[in-house]
């Protein structure tokens, strides 16, 4: 919102928007999932978290999900504390890699605006009073939402966990034999062949992925050099066109080697903060 689509109702105090085009509504649906990670971050619950993620749309369900959980739970049990970087990569720089390899997150077009609503706020703010905190302005909100679950929470508390025991032993007296099935046969399939069991060594994708960038930068570096060559030899023959094209391809495909020996010099740092 800018002066020219937002006014004041001078009567009822109520914001006036003429304008309509940057603005998006957030569902009943999406605000019971952002609430429901919003509490799974408070109660440090990592599944509750991913799971509201999940049906957000934040996070893809991925085959390797065990990263996910250990790098959320990492960030959840030091939120209320700044991390360094070497500690970080050194508790979960493997998790980090393979998140980085999988790409599982995704950043839903609904979230743009909240985003954006929550900067215009900040700069509002920021513009009437330098002093002003948005998470100041926030804070009694979110203990209000944390008092109301609290609330809900012993109310139900009792009730809850003898309907749950009640549940998990029938449950797991009724799951017994169905179990036991289940583990014979897949035993038998492991035995047989049907089933194989996958193993991730992160070591190796991370020397393979060096590996790759360092190959594409030796090809660079060859491409640089050859027309280099044939720029001279043009620019020697005079030329000046042919030469010109040439030594501009030596340039471009030099900047390429550049960049890439200074990916493989990031991934070396990498490898070794990982390492300790």
């Amino acid at each position: 919102p800018h002066p020219g689509n937002l006014s004041v109702d001078p009567a009822t105090g109520a914001l006036l928007f003429y304008d309509f085009g940057m603005m998006g509504e957030i569902v009943p649906g999406v605000r019971e999932k952002l609430l429901d990670m919003f509490y799974g971050v408070y109660r440090k619950d990592t599944g509750a978290v991913i799971k509201a993620l999940v049906d957000l749309g934040v996070i893809k369900p991925t085959g390797d999900s065990l990263t996910i959980k250990r790098a959320i739970g990492y960030f959840l049990d030091n939120l209320a504390r700044q991390t360094e970087r070497g500690e970080t990569l050194a508790a979960i720089g493997e998790d980090l890699f393979a998140i980085a390899t999988d790409q599982p997150f995704r950043f839903p077009a609904t979230f743009t605006f909240v985003l954006r609503a929550f900067s215009t706020l900040e700069g509002i703010g920021k513009s009437l009073n330098p002093s002003y905190q948005f998470s100041e302005v926030a804070q009694p909100y979110a203990t209000e939402l944390l008092d109301l679950q609290d609330a809900q929470s012993q109310r139900a508390l009792v009730v809850t966990q003898l309907q749950q025991q009640a549940s998990e032993l029938g449950a797991a007296a009724a799951a017994m034999p169905q179990r036991i099935a289940r583990m014979d046969a897949l035993l038998a399939a492991v035995e047989s062949g049907e089933v194989k069991l996958r193993v991730r060594v992160l070591e190796a994708e991370r020397a393979a992925r060096r590996a790759g960038v360092m190959q594409a930068a030796t090809m660079n570096v060859v491409g640089a050099m050859g027309f280099l060559n044939v720029g001279t030899m043009f620019a020697l023959g005079g030329f000046e066109g042919p030469a010109a094209l040439a030594l501009g391809l030596a340039a471009v495909f030099g900047v390429l080697t550049l960049r890439g020996f200074q990916r493989v010099d990031r991934l070396d740092k990498f490898e070794k903060d990982i390492r300790g």
